[in-house]
């Protein structure tokens, strides 16, 4: 069990400090003592008309309740921020808190809401040319589309995702490469090996000319074709003195 920290009394903070306090507590996982803080810091901003502080805060404590997934809580603040970022045009938060609530529904498999606001999402990333944010917008849409067994459109997605990250910078190409890791590890779990090189080669052909990101789906193809083969047990007749 963490111990509490030696703060201030929380009455003579004002609204920045406790919310810095806020994002504190939960970097430790002391969640009762975060969601206080930022009750109190967005009480404080709601007294003096800080809107866009209240944004900020709202978006804190959904992440929060997100972390612990609570995720009816978390929805509700996320909404209630992205509601004051659309109405102070400040699109990039906006942008980021959807972001924020299409995760809880893909957790949740609420496939209708996360196609919803993915549409909404993009359409506002591309406007603003987030990159990163596209990025992971194409991937979820490519892993819904394998899981739904459509493959050809799954990977036209994963490509579209790297080609994003490619132009989202380092940490966004190094993200998603992870993510196209753990989809082809997941399909040679699945005994579905020859998927998982037909994915490796789609996006090697869809990334030519990116020698970083070839050397690494190479490097990944050669695992799986030296991944051991999958051994399903054989059924045999019974004999006719075992019946």
């Amino acid at each position: 069990m963490k111990e509490s920290r030696n703060f201030k009394n929380l009455t003579n903070l004002n609204a920045c400090e406790l919310n810095e306090l806020g994002n504190a507590y939960a970097d430790d996982g002391m969640w009762g003592e975060a969601e206080e803080c930022y009750s109190r810091s967005l009480a404080l901003r709601q007294e003096k008309g800080d809107r866009r502080g209240e944004m900020v805060v709202l978006n804190n404590l959904g992440a929060l309740y997100h972390r612990q997934a609570l995720w009816d809580e978390a929805l509700r603040c996320y909404r209630e921020s992205r509601e004051i970022a659309h109405k102070l045009e400040e699109r990039e938060s906006e942008l980021a808190i959807l972001v924020n609530m299409i995760f809880i529904h893909v957790t949740r498999s609420h496939v209708e809401d996360f196609l919803q606001l993915a549409d909404e999402a993009e359409e506002l990333a591309q406007a603003l040319e987030g990159w990163a944010p596209l990025s992971i917008l194409h991937w979820l849409r490519g892993r819904h589309a394998l899981t739904s067994s459509r493959h050809e459109e799954g990977m036209a997605y994963y490509a579209e995702a790297l080609r994003f990250a490619l132009k989202g910078g380092e940490a966004a190409l190094r993200e998603m490469l992870a993510h196209v890791d753990k989809e082809i590890e997941q399909l040679v779990a699945r005994d579905s090996l020859g998927l998982a090189l037909v994915l490796c080669d789609y996006l090697l052909a869809a990334t030519e000319g990116y020698e970083g990101v070839q050397a690494h789906l190479r490097a990944k193809r050669e695992e799986v074709l030296h991944a051991p083969f999958p051994r399903h047990p054989v059924r045999t007749l019974a004999s006719p003195g075992d019946q």
